[in-house]
């Protein structure tokens, strides 16, 4: 409408001058120096809109190739944009697919003109650790920080991600550390700052991050008191291989009294016990632990007790063979206790019943001594035999899996 409007505007103008010089022709002159031009009105209109259109095309064609390279630019930096686009889609289905070579040279081809360079720097990362190149990923992780600084806290969750699937657990710790130094509680980060201090068996500080572990519900409750058991009892025996009683108590005294009547834990404490030599301890922990569940592993450990009043542990122990009259491990026990007491005959017997309710290569090696002992070598060399042909043939059947190992009990004689 506006380009109607001054086409008529300007078809008026020009109408009107045509009248006016049709009335007065009219002429104009131009001098300069020795120079002289005259010409009519007319004509020089014509020369003048003429030139000024002529100007009005040289200035246009002057700025649009002062603008070229600026649109050039443009133009490039569009396409770029839509290739890397197309790259970070492509780059995403090869690291699905397993095109783990691909994906990487895609991905990271085009993260410096992608308009979300951290996505690129960090699934560029996954796929070169995913071929073992770890210089690689640890160079998409530094560009992935510098690109995005606003992300330090995704970055440093991949990179301890891909740490811990690389085994390296210890610079894992360090990237965690230093991720719950910049948000402190962080749930995921604390998620897998638990996993890693299991990995390495860093108990003691697994067991520090419990409390928060439980306010910050980063596990399920079901999992969580699996997690806390497990640990409880590692840390139990890891303060026993160290030899440090004090230690040993002050678990115990931390831990929450609902764990202290947990089965495994109990025995857990027992085997602690007896690795500090608290032997009198043990003796009633096991008599304790007992009272409120009945477990094989705590009875077998209760014959291989020493010190105290062996006489008073055997009846003990007949007390509880009236409740259980046909316990393997119970009869083992009482074998074991009579040969302390010196009670052969009836050390034999409960060595008897014991195999005869299950064969165990333990019992077979007991028998095989007291047998020694009494002076019947070749009946000791079949018990023995048929106990290394036991333990050889579970080992066998059950590749990796070892026999537990129990202490020899004290005796009087040997």
């Amino acid at each position: 409408m506006r380009r109607l409007f001054a086409f008529l505007l300007l078809l008026l103008v020009a109408i009107g001058l045509g009248l006016l010089l049709r009335a007065d022709n009219g002429y104009v002159l131009l001098s300069w120096g020795s120079w002289s031009v005259e010409m009519s009105l007319a004509l020089f209109a014509i020369f003048l809109v003429v030139g000024l259109f002529l100007l009005f095309v040289i200035v246009r064609t002057l700025r649009a190739i002062m603008r070229l390279p600026r649109r050039l630019r443009g133009g490039m930096s569009g396409w770029r944009r839509r290739r890397a686009r197309q790259g970070l889609t492509q780059g995403l289905i090869d690291l699905a697919e397993g095109r783990w070579q691909a994906a990487e040279r895609g991905l990271g081809k085009w993260a410096d003109y992608s308009e979300t360079p951290l996505i690129n720097y960090l699934a560029a990362a996954r796929a070169a650790q995913l071929q073992g190149g770890h210089r690689r990923r640890d160079i998409y992780l530094k560009n992935a920080y510098e690109q995005t600084p606003s992300a330090t806290l995704a970055v440093l969750l991949t990179q301890a991600e891909l740490q811990l699937g690389h085994g390296q657990q210890e610079h894992a710790l360090a990237t965690l550390r230093r991720l719950q130094e910049l948000s402190p509680g962080h749930r995921f980060g604390l998620r897998m700052l638990a996993r890693a201090y299991q990995q390495v068996g860093d108990w003691y500080s697994l067991h520090e991050i419990l409390p928060q572990l439980r306010r910050k519900h980063v596990f399920h409750e079901q999992e969580m008191n699996t997690i806390e058991r497990d640990c409880f009892r590692r840390l139990l025996r890891q303060r026993g291989e160290e030899g440090n009683r004090e230690a040993v108590e002050a678990v115990w005294a931390k831990m929450p009294r609902r764990l202290r009547r947990d089965a495994d834990i109990q025995l857990a404490r027992i085997r602690a016990l007896l690795a500090v030599n608290a032997q009198s301890d043990a003796e009633h922990a096991i008599e304790d632990g007992l009272k409120r569940h009945w477990q094989s592993d705590m009875v077998v450990l209760y014959g291989t007790l020493s010190g105290g009043d062996p006489a008073r542990r055997l009846k003990q122990a007949e007390t509880w063979q009236k409740q259980h009259p046909n316990d393997p491990m119970l009869l083992l026990t009482l074998a074991r206790l009579c040969i302390v007491n010196e009670l052969w005959g009836k050390a034999h017997q409960y060595l008897d019943d014991s195999l005869a309710l299950e064969p165990r290569p333990d019992s077979y090696e007991e028998l095989g001594r007291l047998l020694e002992h009494l002076g019947e070598q070749q009946k000791a060399g079949v018990a023995y035999r048929q106990g290394l042909e036991m333990a050889v043939k579970h080992k066998a059947e059950t590749p990796g899996a070892k026999m537990p190992i129990v202490p020899r009990p004290a005796r009087a004689q040997d």
